[in-house]
């Protein structure tokens, strides 16, 4: 079934998000009770998981394991189509990090549920409300197809950036292009926790 403001019922406190580097990429970590288990296909059961990682990009370039110039080029000057990696986090966020820019905030009920919307308009979704697979990724991720275009100056630091903002946070996204200024932002948000030299 499709999501609806009403399919899903708010959780009570507040709720941990964390703003992650993936090299060049800004990632969004969210609880994986912000999303309904349905939209998953069956194999991607993400049930196990404490987190998910999200992050979001151009459907070719992004998905590339090699880097292709023609894609980051297509990229840069024409809009394209997106998608969004799913990394499951089984363990402590922090100790899947242990080498990046990490930045922890503390969010509402209502931040949470604004958080949730915007992500899930972000994906592609069938008529019975499931995500779209494009293709396996490294590890244990997936990527899952986009609703939104591609192209510059949106990128995925600028989606993050987004994210923070649809969710209630005050800033301007299209000036957050680096990954380093989303978390460092994201760190006066809440606190930067973990900083790469």
């Amino acid at each position: 079934m499709p999501h609806t403001a009403n399919s899903w019922q708010e959780p009570e406190g507040k709720y941990t998000i964390y703003i992650s580097s993936i090299s060049w990429h800004t990632g969004i970590v969210v609880p994986v009770e912000i999303f309904p288990e349905y939209i998953w296909p069956e194999r991607h059961n993400y049930s196990d998981a404490a987190y998910l990682e999200i992050g979001w990009g151009d459907a070719d370039f992004f998905t590339d394991e090699s880097f292709n110039p023609w894609y980051a080029l297509k990229a840069v000057f024409w809009p394209t189509s997106s998608a969004l990696q799913i990394n499951p986090i089984y363990g402590k966020v922090e100790a899947f990090y242990p080498n990046t820019n990490l930045a922890r905030i503390e969010i509402s009920e209502e931040q949470l549920h604004k958080l949730r919307n915007y992500l899930l308009d972000e994906f592609d979704l069938t008529e019975d409300g499931k995500v779209i697979l494009v293709t396996a990724g490294p590890a244990n991720s997936y990527f899952y197809k986009g609703s939104s275009s591609y192209y510059f100056p949106k990128n995925s630091n600028v989606w993050v950036a987004k994210a923070l903002k649809e969710s209630g946070f005050s800033l301007h996204p299209i000036w957050y292009q680096t990954t380093g200024k989303v978390v460092r932002k994201a760190g006066e948000f809440g606190e930067l926790i973990l900083e790469k030299d």
